[in-house]
């Protein structure tokens, strides 16, 4: 390191951030007993790279994705990704090859995705979020031809998209040719009750091209995702680098799949989640007066709304001094802000035990912004 490069910063003790997932999760044992039984059975020149993924993935996804999504695809139209902001990419500069100038996105959403379609020459409006989702009026008044909506544990606010926005933007993508992209984000991580709502694809997949990641499953250990296309999307993803994982990393996870491996390893996840979920609402309830969590209990993440006036920018930052990394609502606003305040709690890298203790630092930080101690 040179002299005049900074010390990388020490972890905090509390990763709070909205995508953060621990290492303990993910299911070592399994995944390198499904990689020794592939590495037993490569003969050979061994595995090829194949521009969408190795057909043994494709053939489990589309099965994966159908029984446990509801998503209808065949193995032709499954792309293997690495994450979904290079799909995003790579789907964003077809869609402009298709004809498409003019995108939107949620907001409050990731704005970084803003920047994924300005740079494939696309036009980019941000549409309005509320408790059901995007505003299908405002997307329909935009001109927007293409639109990226998270209808499962939204970003920030964990909205789920109500079955009348549902109807609502598939007819939207209908009367203007256009095109819907759907990030599954947490699908598969409802942690309700009742079963959660199928993939939006399945009512319209001419019209739809599905994306998800293994990130919330299985962590950072593993960087691997999908899409599934419509054939004029899917043939030309064909013909674009989409930065697969390597061929072993792609048959391990078929196994993985085919085996029974990862529907077992979900629903342990759902179990650990709904805990922490419930140890979060617990703590917000007790030491955060005035504040309250929204959304449905799906995925890694919370919204909790502030009491008005309560500077959320400030309290991310002195919850930051004390190793509690946590984003401010404002975090994912562009355009116009919010008047309201809100943090987004992650809790994919924090023991329920310990969550407690990361709320009580909120607590304590938001006391010194409003000049009033709190429990």
């Amino acid at each position: 390191r040179g002299a005049a490069e900074p010390a990388r910063r020490a972890e905090a003790r509390y990763d709070l951030r909205v995508d953060a997932t621990s290492p303990a999760l993910f299911p070592s044992r399994e995944w390198l007993r499904a990689y020794e039984y592939v590495g037993q059975s490569i003969g050979g020149a061994g595995p090829r790279q194949y521009p969408l993924g190795v057909p043994e993935l494709q053939e489990e996804l589309a099965a994966y994705l159908g029984r446990s999504r509801g998503v209808l695809t065949t193995a032709a139209e499954v792309a293997v990704t690495t994450d979904f902001d290079h799909a995003l990419d790579v789907v964003c500069h077809v869609l402009h090859d298709l004809g498409v100038d003019h995108i939107a996105v949620e907001n409050p959403g990731a704005p970084w995705q803003v920047r994924i379609a300005e740079r494939a020459g696309l036009r980019v409006s941000g549409i309005p979020v509320d408790d059901e989702g995007i505003d299908v009026d405002a997307l329909a008044r935009s001109g927007a031809r293409a639109v990226v909506v998270t209808p499962v544990s939204q970003v920030p606010t964990g909205a789920v998209l109500s079955p009348g926005r549902r109807e609502a933007l598939l007819r939207w993508a209908a009367d203007v040719d256009g095109w819907v992209i759907e990030y599954d984000r947490d699908g598969h991580l409802w942690l309700g009750v009742s079963s959660g709502p199928l993939a939006l694809q399945r009512h319209r997949p001419e019209r739809v091209i599905y994306a998800g990641t293994t990130g919330a499953m299985l962590g950072p250990c593993i960087r691997l995702g999908w899409v599934a296309a419509p054939d004029a999307v899917a043939e030309r993803l064909g013909r674009t680098p989409l930065g697969t994982p390597d061929p072993l990393t792609q048959l391990t996870f078929a196994h993985f799949i085919s085996s029974g491996m990862l529907d077992q390893h979900v629903r342990e996840i759902r179990t650990i989640l709904r805990a922490r979920r419930a140890a979060l609402r617990d703590a917000v309830e007790e030491h955060l007066p005035g504040a309250r969590m929204t959304g449905e209990p799906s995925g890694i993440h919370a919204y909790v709304q502030l009491p008005q006036g309560v500077d959320d920018a400030r309290l991310a930052a002195l919850a930051r001094a004390k190793s509690v990394l946590v984003y401010a609502g404002r975090h994912f606003q562009f355009g116009r802000r919010s008047p309201s305040s809100g943090v987004v709690l992650g809790y994919g890298a924090v023991r329920s035990s310990l969550l407690p203790e990361a709320v009580g630092v909120l607590a304590r930080a938001m006391g010194r912004v409003t000049g009033e101690p709190v429990s």
